[in-house]
């Protein structure tokens, strides 16, 4: 069985490398072929040189790709069309793996019955204490996603596949590509999407996934992250890419002015607490949900 892990990276060299001794470092099962694929989104500092430091180190394969076009979906678009592994995983480059996350790995796609695509928790790396006003609805503006039970994948399930800990069979990822290049992180711009986009398809082919919760990658949070601006602009970034995917999918949901009706029925409840709350934590989460509204429905007509 083969597995071609692919590492999408700009700009953070230092992080990239903790991220690579992590894969390195892990256990790799003897029916697994390993190949390691960095693909530098046009990098202005010493990713190339850091990735070469690893060529040849251990017992995987790493290659480095270039890929000039920006954006992380760009540069999944080019490495995939470079590839050919029976399976592909999918990391980010600040992140690092659990020393068993291949061996967790094989065990799935050799299980019966098969099984098309599988994700796992992202547990958090904290470059210090999180602050007491950190808002625990938003917890993906940070990249922490926590899943302790296994359970299927379905239009159901609260959650989604998210794109920096996840292995899906090449032959059902071909369905479902290209990536949408207009949505995902391009250079400093905050924006997302393009992991839905992918799931949604999935759901739709009637793929058979699962959440594993023994998959387990460490994302790193640095203190930059923990401000109340950062979480502003991420969640109007994601607002906008979301209402953008509404305005192509649709949804099930009630609706009210092409999105779902329930986000104004919580934007209303939050200029209550913004109102009356004296929790600080209670005022941010408030603000956030009523620049989410904001931002899907923005993005639902003109993103």
């Amino acid at each position: 069985m083969d597995l071609d892990l692919i590492i999408p990276t700009y700009n953070r060299a230092s992080l990239l490398k903790d991220c690579l001794k992590s894969v390195l470092s892990a256990t790799r099962p003897a029916g697994l072929n390993v190949r390691v694929v960095v693909i530098d989104n046009n990098s202005k500092d010493n990713t190339k040189e850091v990735v070469q430091s690893f060529v040849g180190q251990g017992e995987f394969a790493v290659i480095y790709l270039f890929v000039a076009r920006p954006g992380k979906s760009a540069a999944l678009n080019d490495a995939l069309a470079q590839t050919d592994g029976e399976l592909v995983g999918l990391i980010d480059d600040d992140e690092q793996i659990d020393p068993a996350w291949f061996e967790v790995a094989y065990r799935e796609f050799s299980a019966a019955p098969p099984i098309d695509y599988i994700g796992g928790p992202c547990y958090p790396n904290w470059e210090h204490a999180a602050p007491d006003w950190l808002p625990s609805a938003y917890p993906g503006a940070i990249g922490i996603v926590l899943r302790p039970e296994r359970v299927a994948f379905s239009p159901e399930f609260g959650g989604m596949l998210m794109g920096g800990n996840a292995i899906i069979r090449r032959a059902t990822l071909q369905k479902v590509l290209p990536y949408p290049e207009q949505l995902g992180k391009i250079g400093k711009k905050i924006r997302s999407g393009e992991d839905e986009v992918i799931y949604h398809r999935l759901l739709s082919i009637h793929a058979q996934g699962m959440v594993v919760p023994d998959l387990i990658i460490y994302h790193w949070i640095p203190a930059e992250r923990m401000t109340k601006r950062y979480f502003r602009r991420w969640v109007i970034g994601r607002g906008l890419s979301i209402g953008s995917q509404l305005r192509k999918r649709g949804f099930q949901e009630a609706g009210l002015l092409g999105i779902p009706r329930y986000k104004f029925g919580d934007s209303l409840r939050a200029i209550g607490l913004m109102l009356t709350s004296r929790s600080e934590q209670k005022r941010i989460t408030a603000q956030l949900t009523i620049l989410d509204c904001l931002a899907t429905l923005s993005g639902r007509y003109f993103y």
